[in-house]
């Protein structure tokens, strides 16, 4: 998690060091190891150094080539080292650093060099030969960079309030993407990648582009996206859990590659535990350097969330370090008077976030593994009908339609037309079924669609748009099965990855490394689902490839879990606990933003939270969560732009330390 300043003065003025200077000091917590510049005329790059991996702990970005003035900087993670080195021309050492296989990638095959790349990474060149900067993001969006633009200045950052140090730039809400936002088919599903930021005039390079700019010309195009792949069919059961495990392992170990401890975040769920199980194999394998271990779990006594016991199982399967932080005293997500940036609404609770990287970062830490985004990657659907079909696994398809009958509660003439024959229509026919299904369907549900204290006026705007992208969705599908067209639109765009907190602290996922997810869309449906011989809950019968895989590497109790741990019950301690602050931003007598945007009905919004505090829960609870959210953030644009500037956490020790410089590496 390096740091990343850019700036391109595009009319041909001499670079402000001093506004270079504060992009970088806006994120002291991504310069451990200290800070770097070096400046070309009308172009200056800035680098906040968090060593990770072996390679990178002696460089100092940015680099220069000493061959074709070409500098590079990276906040990089790259997968595919040896493949880069083995078609390099010049034949580099296996020394050579991330950042440095970017730069002579680039010399030697131009803006296409990005298409090579796998692993999480962003990165600019500045190529002087053309004039032009070169921004890349990695496929996944494991690593940010947003930029703002004009005629006169290009200025790119890995966060976005190293953009707004300028005090020229004008801070204002994005009123179009807080509606995007709001949208009931985004509501629900974590939110995606895009290139439009909360913040007016910022954008982010979406993941899988590259952006090029010079002094007359801007372009972001697209190198990469997932794209069906074809079918993947093994004779047996086995060769599937043989290759996903493989898979696996190779996905975990690229990420074991630091040369400092590794962090893991442990829940005791299935997703968390396969990842710290399986590094704890390539431990005792040799298959990878331990440089120390320990995961990270918060606890909630008390609650039934509370996962304590699951971890210490698989703790006692390895015998690793772990650490229970206690979850149980921290303050709620609304904040009356916030104390600094927030990158969107939906940051959660800051200050949960700062006593768990606390913890971590205490233990010199700087590698945090997470098991997010499996769900979308590996969890499968019921809808498996037309793929048992195809691959003739009739007795199969007779026990999923039963199962699915009895906790559907859908038509048999409905299933049969919409997940056993309609996948078998040509594709193109399909869109104009699928498409008039989803317009009527969401017409009769026009007035439940959204809760009832939002105003009418932007009800009707978020369901107009609601019914227009699902639409849209319907005519650009890409699969026939429902379950893989289901999946793609979970996994593509990947979802936003924010850095929660400042800590100097990378997060990398697994699950969200692409292979993973071409490989769970090749293979049937019906291998990621199969209903439960005795439980009719969704999470019984999902990841069933997963459970398979890790055979022995999970402990059984987890390999088997056939409940999601659902943490009710702490939302609804949060509010009861904080309730005299919802009060004084919500209540009768508040004045709060959101309803002077327009976003609430505030009477009927304060009647639906006290329903809530008294145990009413219903279906609007994502949506009270998120507007909570959204009045903190509008907050913060009262602040006074200095307070828009993180602080230094105790856990930056290294003294940042500028150093200037044109000198040329060693390519």
């Amino acid at each position: 998690m390096s740091g990343l300043a850019a700036l391109f003065y595009r009319d041909g003025r001499p670079i402000d060091e001093d506004a270079l200077s504060a992009m970088l000091a806006a994120i002291p917590y991504r310069g451990p190891d200290g800070f770097s510049t070096r400046h070309f005329g009308i172009v200056a790059l800035g680098h906040a150094k968090m060593a990770v991996t072996p390679e990178e702990e002696e460089e100092i970005q940015p680099l220069v080539s000493s061959r074709t003035g070409c500098a590079v900087m990276a906040d990089v993670r790259l997968d595919n080292r040896s493949e880069l080195l083995s078609v390099l021309s010049d034949r580099p050492s296996a020394a050579t650093s991330d950042a440095e296989l970017i730069l002579r990638a680039y010399e030697t095959f131009g803006v296409d060099c990005v298409s090579r790349l796998l692993g999480d990474f962003a990165f600019v060149v500045w190529d002087p030969r053309h004039q032009a900067l070169v921004c890349g993001r990695d496929t996944s969006g494991q690593r940010t960079l947003f930029y703002r633009v004009n005629r006169r200045t290009f200025a790119a950052a890995s966060e976005i309030h190293q953009l707004l140090q300028d005090e020229s730039v004008p801070i204002s809400p994005n009123e179009e993407r807080i509606r995007e936002f709001l949208t009931p088919l985004n509501m629900f599903r974590n939110e995606k990648d895009s290139p439009s930021t909360f913040y007016d005039g910022i954008f982010s390079v979406p993941a899988g582009h590259i952006l090029v700019v010079s002094r007359d010309n801007l372009a972001v195009d697209r190198y990469w996206r997932l794209d069906p792949p074809q079918e993947l069919c093994y004779r047996t059961e086995t060769e599937y859990e043989e290759h996903y495990r493989s898979l696996f392992f190779d996905v975990v170990r690229a990420r074991l590659r630091s040369s400092r401890p590794i962090g893991a975040l442990l829940s005791g769920g299935i997703d968390s535990s396969s990842i710290v199980c399986t590094a704890q194999d390539l431990f005792r394998q040799g298959r990878a350097a331990e440089r120390g271990f320990v995961s990270f779990t918060s606890v909630f006594d008390g609650l039934e969330c509370d996962e304590r016991a699951r971890v210490l199982e698989v703790q006692a399967k390895y015998g690793f370090d772990a650490r229970f932080i206690d979850a149980g005293t921290y303050g709620g997500r609304l904040q009356l008077d916030p104390n600094g940036f927030l990158e969107a609404p939906n940051m959660g609770v800051r200050e949960s976030r700062d006593v768990l990287l606390g913890a971590v970062s205490r233990e010199q830490v700087r590698v945090l593994l997470m098991g997010d985004i499996a769900d979308s990657c590996v969890g499968g659907t019921r809808l498996v009908f037309d793929s048992l079909l195809r691959h003739h696994q009739f007795s199969a398809f007779r026990k999923h339609l039963r199962a699915y009958r009895r906790v559907s509660g859908e038509s048999l003439r409905k299933i049969v037309a919409l997940y056993c024959l309609g996948p078998f229509l040509p594709i193109g026919i399909q869109k104009v079924l699928t498409s008039t299904y989803v317009r009527r369907s969401i017409r009769r549900q026009w007035q439940h669609l959204l809760p009832g204290w939002l105003p009418e006026t932007l009800r009707d705007d978020l369901a107009a748009r609601h019914l227009e992208w699902s639409i849209t969705a319907e005519r650009n599908r890409r699969f026939s099965n429902p379950t893989r067209e289901w999946e793609f639109r979970l996994l593509y765009p990947p979802e936003i990855v924010r850095h929660p907190a400042p800590w100097p602290i990378e997060f990398w996922r697994p699950f969200a490394d692409r292979r993973l997810h071409e490989f769970m869309l090749a293979i049937p449906p019906e291998q990621k689902f199969s209903p439960h011989p005795s439980s009719d809950e969704f999470y019984a019968g999902s990841k069933r490839l997963v459970r398979r895989g890790m055979s022995g590497i999970l402990p059984e109790s987890v390999r088997t879990l056939q409940s999601k741990v659902q943490f009710g019950g702490v939302l609804e301690n949060e509010i009861k606990r904080n309730w005299i602050i919802y009060e004084n931003a919500f209540g009768p007598a508040a004045a709060p933003e959101i309803v002077k945007r327009g976003y609430v009905d505030q009477s009927r919004f304060w009647s639906r939270l006290e329903a809530f505090r008294d145990g009413v829960i219903g279906g609007d609870v994502v949506y009270l969560m998120q507007v909570v959210g959204l009045e903190s953030w509008l907050r913060t644009f009262s602040l006074p732009r200095s307070q828009l500037i993180p602080a230094a956490t105790q856990s930056v020790r290294a003294k940042p330390v500028l150093m200037r410089g044109n000198g040329a590496c060693h390519t």
